[in-house]
């Protein structure tokens, strides 16, 4: 009986079924206190019933002993405890508002509380409305006092009860709102201040900005402004100095390919007389060797007119039909120079001729096939032409089995290309330039070549019709 020695338990007794009973007790009380009888511990068939017993409203715990076999009752245990135990565990929950802690039964009595006077009595709201409750809530308690309910129900089915003192609450509301509304006013001074500030800050780089604007473009004055500050104002100022610096130099730029353009078509109006001139002298040439009777003179100089007029089109695109008589004429006058060192192989879709393509796109890459290809090699070679539909692009092929490249001069080829004052390789380069500002990327030339084996280049251009 260890917890005899505890200041706060009063007796310990156990009764046996036949009404014996053992009890210790800690001061003379007269006898031993019970709250419940034993039919209503029995019926509880283990569990523990709590109450208050006696004039000081000690605490009463029963609980039925089972029998471990049958469980069944063989006796009970009563032990009475004294209600300050409770009181003091109730008085470590005040706080800087807390006016008392009560613990309801489920009958609605108060039962322990660190406010004495309440002891035993009906706690003032009803115990079903607690509950009920499915979460803590506040209510108004008395003018003075509000309560607060506190958990669920105790295994006992006692509740407890919070009660907050009204006056104490209220007295440090009222002080936390005028520390409040002074801190506010003191905030919104400050923050007025700061405005007005910024404010200014950002008003007269503003006006000097919009000043500026009004200015841009007249007169030709791309003015300027000052920036002083690195925040979005200054951001804003810088950006717009480099913009009225790169429209300046637009305009600049726009003047002078003005005056380029007006040159080039003034020297393209003076290439065409020299041109014109030739292919008529051609033509005269062709009548003379017609009347001697050399058929063979006449065609060449028919078809070498014909592809000086195709050189001086100003169309940029032409049917593919019109390409390909381009590159007949040159091939009919490369045949009289090489005879048969070169044999020609044409792979061309008929239903491929209607589409559109840059003009004299052709021509440059088969002279380039014959110039260094074909022309070193010793013994024939044949040059293969092949132009055909895949999905919706048209691909173009230029193969030859002439002396061929290394790697090294593939890449000197396409830096070649890439370059704007080469000298090298201007007819390639031309159909590679030209190919990548008419379709980009896409479009560009693709070269395939081994030493001694030959050269292949191809190109892609997206289908165009008349």
């Amino acid at each position: 009986m260890d917890a005899l020695y505890a200041s706060y338990v009063v007796s310990v007794s156990v009764i046996s079924k036949q009404g014996i009973e053992f009890s210790v007790k800690k001061v003379e009380t007269g006898g031993t206190q019970f709250a419940f009888t034993e039919d209503e511990i029995y019926e509880t068939n283990g569990s523990s019933l709590w109450g208050l017993v006696g004039d000081k409203n000690r605490i009463c715990v029963a609980k039925a002993i089972l029998d471990l076999k049958t469980m069944k009752p063989v006796g009970y245990m009563n032990i009475v405890y004294e209600n300050s135990y409770f009181s003091d565990i109730v008085a470590d929950n005040s706080t800087e508002y807390s006016s008392a802690s009560y613990i309801v039964d489920k009958s609605g009595r108060v039962t322990v509380t660190n406010n004495p006077k309440y002891l035993g009595t009906e706690f003032p709201v009803d115990i079903e409305l607690l509950k009920n409750s499915n979460k803590s809530r506040y209510d108004m308690l008395s003018s003075t006092q509000a309560f607060y309910y506190v958990g669920n129900q105790m295994p006992n089915d006692w509740i407890l009860v919070q009660t907050v003192s009204v006056r104490e609450f209220y007295k440090n509301l009222n002080r936390q709102i005028v520390l409040s509304a002074v801190l506010v006013v003191i905030v919104l001074a400050v923050s007025l201040l700061f405005v007005k500030m910024a404010t200014s800050r950002i008003a007269k780089p503003t006006r000097e900005l919009m000043e500026s604007m009004k200015h841009l473009g007249k007169d030709n004055r791309y003015p300027r402004v000052k920036v002083i500050s690195q925040d979005e104002i200054g951001m804003i100022g810088t950006e717009y100095n480099k913009m009225a610096e790169h429209i300046e130099t637009l305009i600049e730029q726009v003047y002078k390919m003005e005056l380029t353009r007006k040159q080039a078509e003034l020297e393209f109006l003076q290439m065409q007389i020299n041109p014109h001139f030739l292919y008529n002298a051609l033509d005269t040439i062709s009548w003379m060797a017609i009347e001697k009777g050399d058929t063979d003179i006449s065609e060449i100089t028919i078809a070498l007119a014909e592809l000086l007029r195709a050189t001086i089109k100003k169309e940029r695109f032409i049917p593919l039909r019109e390409e390909m008589k381009t590159v007949r004429d040159y091939l009919l006058i490369q045949e009289e120079r090489f005879g048969d060192k070169i044999s020609v192989v044409y792979d061309v879709e008929q239903e491929s001729c209607g589409y559109q393509v840059p003009n004299f796109i052709l021509q440059p890459l088969i002279e380039n096939a014959i110039i260094h290809g074909l022309e070193p090699k010793i013994g024939k070679g044949s040059l293969t032409i092949t132009i055909k539909r895949e999905k919706e692009k048209l691909l173009f092929c230029v193969q030859d089995d002439g002396v061929g490249m290394t790697p090294e001069e593939i890449d000197i080829l396409y830096r070649q290309c890439e370059e704007n004052d080469t000298k090298q390789f201007i007819g390639l380069k031309n159909v590679y330039r030209r190919l990548l500002l008419c379709y980009g990327e896409e479009s560009r030339l693709v070269i395939e070549s081994k030493e001694n084996k030959g050269t292949k280049i191809q190109f892609l251009i997206p289908l165009q019709n008349h």
